[in-house]
């Protein structure tokens, strides 16, 4: 009875310990979340939730729609865009705990919950209305079911198998890289899970309408020549030998923290030995990690791709804690070296997220790397639009990112026509705004004489391209005029707005346009 009493005591504490932790995460999550800027894809996204769809080019249907949601309950602002996200973040570590008591006791339960909070690759996931968040949520709360349906060999249609079939659904209204998610945890599946449950109803019911979940994004892209599907898989990946590539490993281990990302990796190996819905955990999870190190070398390096395995990293802390427990045996003071290790890590990630979110912090970082140019400057340029901009004028930007953020700060316009640039191609955006119309053939498409107000981001263009990308405008725009000249926080990028007006047909030689005051064109240059 004195060891059930002193089990319950300290899963009482741990518990405790978990929840204090998480609310203080939370906090910090909230308060990003109200103060940060948009990101530029956040502002694209709330551009796409202002045309829903079943599908876009870039992602299916599930982020759009939830900004539509949260914008629509709580306002056209950056909590009202994030609300949804933050609440799903705000489940992963609860997804932890439910995985890691399928594996031992109440205690370990919430001890490994606690493990999943410092990880700081955590720390953006639900903070920003990115699509990262509903698809980690669904690969959680999918691989939690398989868990379950592996120890408890349902036959017939229950619980588990509707939250699997939820997750599945999830998971292809999230992204396209949910596909890897099914492809590893399917293998895993046929070669890991009892033959019964294999069998059962239930469980392919569940695959069943995980699978129709696919067919809008399917239909969309017959319809569009297959333009997602290109991009994602072909068009924004090299598919040749980058040597950089062999260096992930070490990128992850940098960005999850050296220590952890051993434990992690330790944590699914001693798992996978340990057998029973354990060892199907730890191959889900491992198997998605070595996915990603194995294509590493010939796929996108050029974007920010450091964050795909964190589902995998999840998945480990649920299988943590007999781990940190054979470590405190051996090496006393390792698993507190590494919780120090790993809370530094998100530290530093949340005084880097600190910094948009402070213009004038931001300001003194500007020309170094530090500058968080994807949040910064749309204020102020769209301040500017509002004070120049004439009645009747139709406004275009030189390329996606600037116009989603201005259709956003705009009283979320809906219609802002985009050149041509290499930007919306390299993201994938050029196809989305040709369906919308918004791209360089909807401009010729207004009558002739139509006012415009064009907005530049000059340091999206290399300088020695800066009059031939101007040049290029005059195709469509003729007239062109500077009225102003527009810097971000610190003068750490530009903008500069020029007035014209649609001319008859189409110039198709370009012209010479003036270019702004000469410092902020070498300013912007830099």
């Amino acid at each position: 009875m004195v060891q059930g009493d002193e089990s319950g005591t300290a899963a009482s504490a741990a518990c405790v310990k978990f929840v204090a932790a998480w609310a203080l995460a939370g906090v910090l999550k909230l308060l990003l979340a109200v103060h940060l800027p948009l990101f530029g894809d956040e502002a694209f996204y709330a551009w796409s939730a202002r045309h829903l769809a079943w599908a876009y080019t870039d992602v299916p249907a599930g982020t759009p729609a939830l900004i539509a949601l949260g914008t629509a309950l709580a306002g056209d602002s950056a909590f009202g865009l994030r609300w949804p996200f933050l609440l799903l973040g705000a489940a992963l570590p609860w997804l932890v705990v439910r995985l890691a008591r399928r594996f031992g006791d109440a205690e370990n339960a919430w001890r490994a919950g606690l493990w999943s909070l410092p990880l700081p690759l955590l720390l953006p996931l639900g903070t920003l209305g990115l699509p990262d968040a509903l698809l980690t949520f669904a690969v959680l709360l999918a691989l939690d079911a398989l868990v379950g349906l592996a120890a408890g060999h349902r036959q017939r249609f229950d619980a588990l198998h509707g939250q699997l079939a939820l997750a599945l659904v999830l998971g292809a209204l999230a992204h396209y890289r949910f596909l890897p998610v099914l492809a590893v945890g399917g293998l895993a599946a046929l070669l890991l899970m009892p033959r019964p449950a294999l069998r059962a109803p239930g469980l392919w019911l569940a695959l069943g309408l995980g699978a129709l979940a696919w067919a809008p994004l399917l239909a969309f892209n017959a319809a569009v020549d297959g333009a997602g599907w290109r991009f994602q898989f072909v068009e924004r990946h090299p598919w040749s030998f980058e040597p950089r590539g062999l260096l992930q490993p070490v990128e992850q281990a940098l960005v999850v923290t050296p220590l952890l990302y051993l434990a992690s990796l330790l944590a699914l190996w001693r798992g996978f030995r340990r057998g029973g819905p354990a060892r199907l955990a730890a191959a889900c999870a491992g198997g998605l990690l070595l996915f990603y190190a194995v294509l590493a070398p010939i796929t996108d390096r050029a974007r920010f791709s450091l964050h795909w395995p964190l589902p995998a990293y999840l998945a480990a802390a649920a299988l943590l804690p007999p781990l940190l427990d054979h470590w405190r045996a051996r090496w006393r003071g390792l698993p507190a070296a590494t919780a120090v290790l790993a809370l530094s890590g998100t530290l530093l990630v949340a005084a880097l997220f600190a910094l948009p979110a402070l213009p004038g912090l931001a300001a003194r970082t500007a020309g170094s790397g530090l500058y968080p140019d994807n949040f910064l400057g749309w204020h102020e340029v769209a301040a500017a639009v509002r004070q120049q901009r004439r009645p009747g004028e139709v406004l275009v930007a030189d390329h996606f990112m600037l116009a989603a953020q201005l259709a956003f700060a705009l009283e979320r316009e809906r219609r802002v026509f985009v050149l041509d640039h290499w930007n919306n191609h390299k993201h994938g955006r050029a196809a989305q705004l040709a369906l919308w119309g918004y791209d360089e053939a909807g401009l010729a498409a207004l009558p002739a004489g139509t006012p415009l107000l064009l907005a530049v981001e000059p340091g999206e263009t290399p300088a020695r391209e800066h009059a031939a990308w101007l040049g290029r405008a005059c195709r469509w725009i003729e007239g062109l005029a500077p009225v102003a000249v527009v810097a971000g926080p610190g003068e750490g990028k530009w903008f500069w707005l020029y007035r014209g007006q649609r001319r008859e047909g189409e110039w198709p030689q370009g012209c010479a346009v003036p270019l702004p005051l000469p410092a902020a064109s070498s300013a912007a240059a830099q």
